[in-house]
């Protein structure tokens, strides 16, 4: 779908009417009729022309959002130099991109745009002739609008006297009486203190409203009823005018309940000439703030004279005081008389100018910019006889405007800050101003206004017909929006009729169907099955990690078994329902209750409306259970086919992470028949969850050859405890390490459990240097490590199910048992499908076996890791077929070298299974598959698609590729750019000395390091970057890594992962780890060393220029990376454009020729010898240097523990108190020091477990005696963390 870096979305069917076209057709009108409509006649000068302005040539927007997008449109096209401002907030805002020239402002964002002196400074060195301020911001500061003045730079807005006059609400009063305009009746003078206010409400008679004397927007405003809530609101009132408006100062007025909020648009020439365009009404409002407003006033219609007696003293006020450029006129309109009364003057252009435009055909901004150009020719403005012709007669048709909010309407309406992970508008005629697309950020900073959308008819049923189709039909996910209430707004009656009065919202009722996040538990996310099995590309398959207890949540409450649900890890979230739901809890035993009262798991139940869900603690074995939801929620789009969350790498679910408090779920408000009928699984059916684990996996897919046949029993005899690093993106074991039956893991990396990078089965045993790690839904799809053992499929709800502290043990299975047992799981859910469809009985359904072990398991027969091999022979290499499961086959080529001849083979072999047909192919059991240098990973169905049958075919396509070497396949060469120094990069490696390991040897400079590694210097190094070319030999590992090797041998050096690998990694990465390049594209974990900077290439919403929703990543297999070295500043620059979307990345269409390349590797054979025996030599240095450090820093955190017998002496005594750890877990920040006090509550420590924070708070009060732990010390549930002293003692 297209989205482009100046669209506002994604357009079902099309793009909305381009409005800067609509604009430039107004343009054109360059005649005007006369009263007959018969003759017309040539606007005399230079109103209303396309061509350039006679003085103005560059403009300056000082504001942000739609109001800055929709100032360029028309800058743009009057053909002015346009210079936008922006935070770094900001910096992906639609303004940025369509300025020609955009700044970023320094300082604290939330101020940024204030910055008056700044924002000038700017103006200067850009050579701006005007700055235009748009609306809110500095755009009613008289003080601003008179430095602009002084700098010799035209203020594109009324005079600063005029500013300053209207912004003090009791002179605006005084100056609306002078004109003989009629004011709301109140005081006259300011309120002195509360009695006098209290005076002077009774004289004016109840209800009143206290306003502050400089407020606006809404602010500073208390409606009162009675005489005590005038004294009440009075100190809050006065509290807002100073603290908001840096003024004090109080008046009363009468306060209408039954009125309308009408406003006139005014416009002058600074000479005593003004013109009107009509009346909007603005009364549907929320806290003073309006939400819908119409152009023409529907009311104006009841009282014929009204508009004429509206208006006309608005052109009064107006030409009484001289003003100059657009304004508003604000009235409150009595309902019954149509008694009308000044409110207020804004000295600017209002948000809901729009729908003016639309009806009177014209364009406020340049009739702005025409008068401030004719100030700056040395003229006070436009001449009065070219103004007074644009005086219209009336309104042509009706026009209605929705401002569209980010805001929660489960909490009061508040702003919602958050990703918009999916833009797409309705296609329509619609005028949308709008800042925001596909992957706009919202910034709890500034006003969370998203869009506003104009709808133009002939009449108002017309407009309202459309505006509610559109508001029905777009989306916008991510955080909440009012769309819904909008919609809901123009489907009532009473606005139907025109009735919008100022009360309007009072007596409105929306009641959405949807959760109110109140809490987000330890870790819930939303997840969907099977997630992305087909992705790839290092983006996680995500989806349940107990898809068994997942889809029978949903089956109970009926539910396709695969709709999106939550998963609810360790403790649940408490959750507000709005509306009526259907739901069930299925999986681990956790505490649940709706409003206080315990209800059972693997229960349907109905939610009634305004009810609350809280689901505790796991009580028992297992640590995830899974909320079934009818309906699903409808504002979590997908990503690519999946709603599943895998927030390790941003993408999915709500905003790409964990819930967390008031975040928004909309439910479904439809539910199915007999609703409020309770159903629950029989006990017999319910899994059992133990805090032991017998695993099945099958062998592979390496282990001969890399274990040593003790090793091998080791796995399999051994009961391996949890650690505390469980979660889903791994699940690490603590138990015994290997022997290995190999020195090295030779080019994939000095340790023998490394290997040349390969794709990595889901539920593969995988050694991270003799650290086994099992890989669950969130595990990157590609690595260098021995991968020994795979969980069968069948298993994976036990995998996802094993928590901290649990123990387990692997059992070798065969194939055909491994796929019996799955059959029997799958087997099991359609039964409890079929009858929860027809509401029939459990009691037939026979449970899974969970204690007896499948022959293969007992008796032996399990089968080799290697399926199928085919030796090397003449063009052909040594190729072996080594299964990981029974969905996964591994296709490996040559020896374990690096080799690119091998990667055309892989990728040749991707070619021919893409282009299969029949019963092998991506359509019939083919799922995904993983390239590297020298392995393609094949994902099948096995239920489909025999393993025997896939290697008969891969054999027949591997007979067909023949000779290779002589290939010519397509790349890109692109053009980075990398810094070696950067306070980024520093930072990096400071935060892994101070929370992870102080030294090493590649610490603290991972270059020195690396360079000295291979024989050379940091110089020598540093050009060996700028002037190799890196060949992507793989994308993916983490959010689209390239994995690259330098295409001439003499430049390929080797380097050790950083042990143990880092917990945070700056996106841009450029690092170093085995004989491969890597780059980091966004912020995560990683073990390379670290080099430099460069850009990242990956936009995961697609909104970047370069990227697009369909394709999120930038690099392809076999492109080539070189880089060219800037400075830090420089780099930031660069990387700034990127965050804007504005960065255009340099590459071209090259052919990487396998001949060329096959000859260099003959011709440099005896040097490449040379350097790989010199780099060989230095690396025998640098690791025993490793060791010598890594037992030193082993030796000093052995002897830093406190001795065992002082901490038994202290827990004897009978007045200290330890604080535990309440489940295995590793230690992340200590909170208290020796010595402070803590009360009953307070946080002692913070811990790491399962990739979640646990806080453990101070039972008792006390004081601090011993602290036992230190940061990243892993501890067991119970062991004591500090010890505390009794108050009392």
């Amino acid at each position: 779908m297209p989205n482009g870096p100046n669209s506002a979305g994604v357009s079902r069917k099309g793009r909305s009417r381009n409005l800067e076209l609509r604009m430039l057709l107004q343009a054109l009108q360059y005649y005007q009729s006369d009263a007959n409509g018969d003759n017309f006649q040539k606007i005399p000068n230079h109103l209303l022309t396309t061509g350039r302005m006679e003085n103005l040539k560059t403009l300056l927007v000082a504001n942000r959002g739609e109001i800055a997008t929709r100032i360029l449109k028309t800058a743009k096209r009057l053909r002015l130099r346009t210079n936008a401002i922006y935070t770094e907030a900001d910096a992906a805002s639609s303004h940025v991109t369509q300025a020609d020239n955009s700044v970023l402002l320094l300082g604290p964002d939330a101020r940024a745009y204030l910055d008056g002196d700044q924002i000038i400074r700017i103006a200067k060195e850009n050579n701006v002739d005007a700055i235009i301020p748009g609306y809110g911001f500095l755009s009613e500061n008289a003080e601003f609008a008179k430095a602009v003045i002084s700098s010799s730079i035209v203020w594109v807005g009324p005079s600063p006297e005029s500013i300053n006059d209207f912004g003090l609400k009791h002179v605006a009063r005084a100056l609306a009486v002078k004109a003989h305009v009629p004011v709301v009746p109140g005081t006259d003078e300011l309120l002195t203190d509360k009695g006098h206010a209290v005076e002077e409400s009774k004289r004016l008679g109840f209800p009143v409203i206290l306003k502050a004397m400089a407020g606006g927007g809404g602010l500073g405003l208390a409606a009162c009823k009675n005489v005590d809530e005038v004294r009440g609101s009075f100190d809050t009132v006065k509290s807002r005018g100073e603290n908001l408006f840096k003024d004090a100062g109080i008046f009363i007025e009468r306060f209408y309940p039954n009125s309308h909020h009408i406003e006139v648009q005014v416009f002058g020439n600074g000479q005593g000439d003004a013109i009107h365009f009509g009346e909007r009404e603005c009364s549907i409002q929320r806290r003073h703030q309006k939400v819908i407003e119409e152009c023409p006033s529907p009311f104006i219609t009841k009282f014929p004279d009204l508009r004429e007696k509206l208006c006309t003293s608005a052109i009064r006020l107006a030409e009484s005081i001289k003003y100059g450029s657009a304004g508003t006129i604000e009235y409150l309109v009595d309902d019954e008389s149509g008694d009308f009364f000044f409110l207020e003057m804004n000295t600017r252009l209002q948000v809901e100018h729009g729908v003016t435009e639309l009806c009177y055909d014209i364009d406020l901004v340049e009739l702005m910019l025409r008068q401030a150009d004719a100030q700056s020719g040395g003229r006070s403005g436009l001449a009065a006889q070219d103004l007074k012709k644009l005086q219209p007669n009336g309104p042509r048709g009706s026009a209605i405007e929705a401002r569209i909010y980010a805001e929660n309407p489960a909490r009061d309406y508040s702003p919602s800050p958050g990703t918009l992970q999916i833009v797409e508008w309705e296609e329509s005629n619609a005028r949308i101003d709008t800042w925001v697309k596909t992957g706009t950020v919202v910034s709890s900073l500034y006003d969370p206004l998203l869009a506003k959308v104009m709808f133009h008819s002939p009449s108002r049923d017309g407009s309202i017909a459309d505006m509610q189709n559109f508001l029905r039909n777009s989306r916008i996910c991510g955080p909440p929006t009012n769309l819904e209430f909008l919609a809901c707004i123009l489907e009532d009656p009473e606005y139907k009729k025109g009735r919008t009065m100022t009360n309007f919202l009072d007596n409105f009722e929306y009641s959405p169907n949807a959760i109110d996040v109140i809490s987000g538990g330890a870790h819930t996310t939303i997840q969907d099955w099977p997630g992305r099995p087909t992705m790839g590309r290092g983006f996680p398959q995500a989806g349940p990690m107990d898809p068994l207890a997942f889809r029978i949540a949903n089956l109970l409450v009926g539910n396709p078994p695969g709709k999106e649900g939550l998963e609810i890890t360790l403790e649940g979230p408490e959750l507000h329902f709005l509306g009526h739901a259907v739901i069930a809890l299925c999986g681990a035993p956790m505490e649940i209750y709706v409003d206080g009262k315990s209800i059972p798991m693997w229960t349907k139940t109905h939610i009634a409306s305004n009810q609350k869900l809280k689901i505790g603690k796991c009580t028992g074995g297992g640590c995830r259970s899974y909320l079934g939801v009818f309906g699903g929620f409808s504002n979590v789009t997908e990503w690519f086919g999946s709603k599943a969350t895998s927030s390790g790498v941003g993408v999915g679910g709500y905003q790409g992470r964990a819930l967390r408090a008031g975040d928004y779920l909309a439910t479904s408000n439809a539910l199915p028949n007999g609703y409020r009928n309770s159903r629950s699984l029989a006990p017999h059916l319910v899994p059992e969850y133990p805090s032991h684990w017998d695993i099945l996996g099958m062998v592979g897919p390496y282990e001969d050859d890399y274990l040593l046949e003790e090793d091998v029993e080791m796995i399999y005899r051994t009961k391996w405890q949890i650690s505390h690093n469980a979660a889903r993106g791994g699940i690490r074991l603590i138990g015994p390490r290997p022997k290995w039956a190999r020195d090295d893991g030779g080019e994939g990396g000095a340790h023998p459990s490394n290997l040349i990078e390969y794709g990595y089965p889901v539920g593969a045993l995988n050694w991270t240097g003799d650290d086994p790690c099992i890989f669950p839904a969130d595990c990157p799809d590609l690595g260098g490590f021995v991968s020994s053992t795979t969980i069968i499929k069948a298993d994976f709800w036990k995998m996802g199910q094993m928590k901290a502290g649990d123990t387990m043990q692997f059992h070798r299975t065969s194939l055909e048992d491994a796929l019996a047992l799955r059959k029997k799981v799958d087997e099991f859910v359609d039964e409890i499908a079929r009858e929860c469809s027809q509401h029939g009985s459990f009691d037939g359904i026979v449970p899974l076996n969970y204690s007896t072990l499948p022959p293969s398991a007992l008796a032996g027969g399990y089968g080799k890791a290697v399926v199928y091999e085919i030796q090397a022979k003449d063009d052909q290499p040594l190729t072996r077929y080594r299964q990981g499961g029974d969905d996964y086959l591994l296709v490996e080529y040559g020896d374990g070298n690096l080799d690119l001849n091998h990667r055309c083979r892989v990728t040749a072999l991707m070619k021919s299974l893409k282009g299969s047909n029949g019963d092998i192919s991506f359509s019939s059991g083919l799922i995904n598959t993983v390239g590297c240098c020298c392995s393609l990973l094949i994902s099948y169905d096995g239920s489909k698609l025999p393993q025997k049958k896939l290697v008969a075919h891969l054999v027949a396509l591997e007979a067909q590729l023949g000779d290779l070497s002589s290939t010519k396949v397509p790349s890109r060469l692109f053009k980075l750019p990398i810094t070696f120094e950067s306070s980024r990069q520093t930072a990096a490696i400071q935060r892994y000395m101070e929370t992870q390991r102080p030294y090493a040897s590649y610490l603290p400079d991972n270059m020195e390091f690396v360079a000295k590694n291979n024989g050379l210097t940091r110089k020598e190094l540093e050009e060996l970057f700028l002037t190799s070319k890196l060949i992507a030999i793989s994308v993916g590992f983490f959010a689209a890594l390239p994995l690259c090797l330098p295409v001439d041998p003499r430049q390929r050096i080797n380097c050790p992962k950083m042990n143990p690998s880092r917990t945070f990694t700056p996106e841009g990465q450029v690092s170093w780890g085995g004989s491969c390049m890597g780059l980091y594209n966004i912020e995560s974990p990683g073990g390379y060393q670290l080099i430099g900077l460069s850009i990242p290439g990956v936009d995961i919403l697609g909104s970047k220029t370069g990227y697009t929703l369909d394709r999120p990543w930038l690099f392809e297999d076999f492109d080539q990376l070189t880089f060219y070295k800037v400075e830090e500043e420089e780099y930031e620059r660069q990387l700034a454009l990127f965050h804007s979307g504005r960065y255009e990345y340099q590459w071209e269409e090259v052919t990487f020729d396998m001949a060329e390349h096959n000859d260099l590797l003959a011709r440099t054979k005896a040097e490449v010898a040379q350097i790989r025996q010199t780099q060989k030599e230095s690396q025998k240095a640098m690791n025993k240097v490793e060791k010598a450090l890594m037992d030193q820093w082993t030796e000093e955190k052995a002897k830093a523990k406190i001795p065992v017998d002082k901490v038994d002496a202290l827990l004897n005594d009978p007045s200290i108190t330890p604080i535990s750890s309440p489940l295995n877990a590793n230690v992340w920040k200590i909170l208290s020091r020796e010595g402070d006090i803590l009360e009953v509550g307070d946080q002692a420590l913070l811990l790491e477990a399962m990739k979640m924070e646990i806080s453990v708070p101070a039972d008792e009060g006390g004081k601090v005696e011993k602290v036992l732990v230190r940061p990243n010390d892993s501890v067991e549930a119970g062991d004591p963390l500090l010890l505390l002293r009794n108050k009392a003692s």
